[in-house]
């Protein structure tokens, strides 16, 4: 299904796996389109199939929400692992790559005329790395905002079902599972940038200027690549 995703429906293209680490912990943050970050998925596939390097990746997402266990099974077989500090120091001593999209759940319920727009990130989700000194890669996703368009946000109804939002999509919740999960056939563009480098610290107050420094940086980083990938569409195709 993967592999379908990445080489036929998204027809994915990814550019700078080469500065990711050949071993080692990274983490790897970036922006993600609909319910579930999907761009962690092509990230995980395209790391798979590398064949220089291949790497596995773990994806670290808040999955309080999700009540359908067929989907909470599926996405732990995927990759998935429930977000917490303690698992994120966990993986980092184990040597994984992971995944983290910390726009939240604002990300999720952004309305298609805001797409590619950032909302700010969560600067606690990046404390775990600054704390263990792994270094942090911006990756932006030009395609996500458009193969699953957030159409509006029942706000409401999240609230009264203890959901972070409740978007509705061209498939969801008209279709049942695993339908509702469908999207658009957009093309994507993937692109992971250099490591934005931080300075070692030690004081917990600064170590938590640090995260909030990190997660500004890796935010206008991301937000820039996006609009220089928007502008080069206009000009005929990101480049």
């Amino acid at each position: 299904i993967l592999a379908f995703l990445y080489e036929d429906w998204w027809k994915v293209e990814l550019a700078g796996l080469e500065f990711l680490p050949k071993a080692g912990p990274a983490l790897l943050v970036g922006n993600a389109g609909g319910a579930l970050p999907w761009p962690g998925l092509m990230l995980l596939y395209a790391l798979m199939k590398d064949k220089k390097n291949p790497r596995r990746l773990a994806i670290l997402a808040d999955m309080d929400w999700i009540e359908d266990e067929r989907l909470h099974r599926l996405l732990l077989g995927l990759g998935f692992v429930p977000w917490s500090a303690t698992n994120a120091k966990r993986l980092f001593a184990a040597g994984h790559l992971v995944a983290i999209f910390p726009e939240g759940a604002p990300g999720l319920s952004k309305p298609y005329s805001e797409r590619y727009r950032l909302k700010p990130f969560d600067w606690t989700k990046l404390l775990p790395a600054t704390e263990e000194h792994v270094p942090q890669f911006p990756v932006a996703t030009l395609g996500c905002d458009e193969a699953v368009p957030v159409l509006g946000n029942l706000e409401g109804l999240a609230r009264f079902l203890n959901l972070p939002a409740f978007p509705i999509t061209p498939f969801f919740p008209w279709m049942p599972f695993p339908f509702n999960l469908l999207s658009l056939p957009v093309g994507w563009h993937m692109r992971i940038l250099k490591s934005h480098l931080q300075q070692i610290v030690k004081e917990r107050d600064e170590l938590e200027n640090t995260a909030r420094s990190n997660a500004a940086m890796l935010e206008g980083g991301i937000q820039a690549e996006l609009n220089r990938l928007l502008r080069a569409r206009l000009r005929g195709g990101p480049r």
